[in-house]
């Protein structure tokens, strides 16, 4: 990760924030002091884990990391290791265990938006707060971009683009009363003999972008937001650019996009409930190219920006955006010298303990 020369050069773990002349400052804080700002430094264990293996892995970063009461510890094990996770981290046991304070939080991974009902598979914000979940990630990139590799929208859409579908269907609408006429113009045109062939291209194409892009919308993510804070729970909002829109100079307007629709949902006062985590698809993964720290600076600085526009300069300066983005060990010190970035949603490292536990130590010497 390239530095540059707008990286602050001492590493704050307790800051004020303010902006001057359009640019946001970090202004180091005393430990404990009232209104300051805590960094966020939370582990996504993704599809990883039995419980066990995942009590024994936190046991592991909290013996390094112990005294440390100056940021906030999260982890997010997966559904079935909640529970068992919750049983561990009791903050008693924690502050004689460890010496830590009330700053180690459990994370779910995911929620659903419904409180009940015949939602096979999901988990309820009620559910988990019921079993101690202190805060819930909500519209991660891996929901947002990879679900349509998993779950079979790209073929189920294909079966549906064939000549003997369609006919069937513009046969049964023909038959139905006040049926839409530009649907059926639509359907004789496509199971027309001379348009075949671009049946078969629509089909292809249609297939492959739905393979690639299909996730959860921005509409469902509002929804999920807006079900967790009214059962009490936290939030952390992921939003983030694809390789696509990035190279097509979209960056900003899709996180604007993102963002202005799930905060229509956030009060003023909830608004200190959301976390913002931002993820740049692009450069997560084996072998991507990671962001420049630079990128990483105008990004942050664009989200803050934009919540100053909803909620004003207070509340911008105050609410915490985290950077998700291969974050490692080495590259922990310069993202958070970074003015606009306060903690980092780790995956792949936070299943390391000697990793985590550094991530978590960023700018201390012992």
């Amino acid at each position: 990760m390239k530095k540059t020369a707008d990286s602050n050069p001492k590493v704050y773990r307790n800051y004020f924030r303010q902006r001057t002349a359009n640019q946001w400052h970090k202004i180091e804080a005393e430990v404990g002091i009232p209104g300051a700002i805590r960094p966020f430094l939370a582990g996504n264990w993704k599809m990883n884990m039995i419980p066990l293996s995942g009590v024994a892995l936190t046991a592991r970063i909290l013996d390094i990391c112990r005294g440390i009461r100056d940021v906030d510890i999260g982890l997010a094990p997966p559904h079935t290791g909640l529970s068992t996770l919750a049983d561990y981290i009791k903050p008693d046991f924690l502050r004689t265990e460890y010496g830590l304070g009330r700053n180690v939080f459990l994370l779910a991974q995911d929620t659903f938006f419904e409180s009940k009902g015949a939602f096979t598979g999901e988990i309820s914000p009620e559910m988990l707060g019921a079993i101690g979940v202190d805060r819930v990630i909500i519209g991660h990139s891996d929901r947002r971009a990879n679900l349509g590799k998993y779950y079979g929208f790209a073929s189920s859409v294909a079966r549906r683009l064939t000549d003997s579908f369609l006919s069937d269907k513009l046969k049964k609408l023909k038959a139905k009363d006040g049926a839409d006429a530009q649907v059926i113009a639509t359907l004789e045109y496509l199971v027309a003999k001379e348009n075949h062939e671009l049946l078969s291209g629509l089909t292809r194409f249609l297939e492959e972008e739905l393979r690639e892009r299909a996730g959860e919308s921005d509409q469902s993510i509002q929804l999920k937001i807006q079900a967790a804070l009214g059962q009490g729970l936290q939030v952390i909002l992921c939003c983030g650019e694809n390789r696509e829109a990035r190279l097509a100079n979209e960056t900003f307007s899709l996180l604007d996009r993102q963002l202005r629709m799930a905060f229509e949902v956030v009060s003023p006062r909830a608004v200190s409930e959301v976390i913002i985590a931002y993820e740049p698809v692009w450069a997560i993964g084996e072998g991507a190219k990671p962001a420049t720290l630079e990128q990483i600076k105008e990004v942050h600085d664009f989200i803050r920006n934009l919540i100053m526009d909803l909620y004003g300069e207070q509340t911008a300066s105050n609410i915490r955006i985290l950077y998700g983005g291969n974050v490692k060990p080495d590259n922990i010190v310069d993202i958070m010298n970074i003015s606009g970035v306060d903690g980092a949603l780790v995956g792949g490292a936070s299943l390391k303990a000697n990793d985590f536990a550094s991530i978590i130590r960023f700018g201390l010497n012992t």
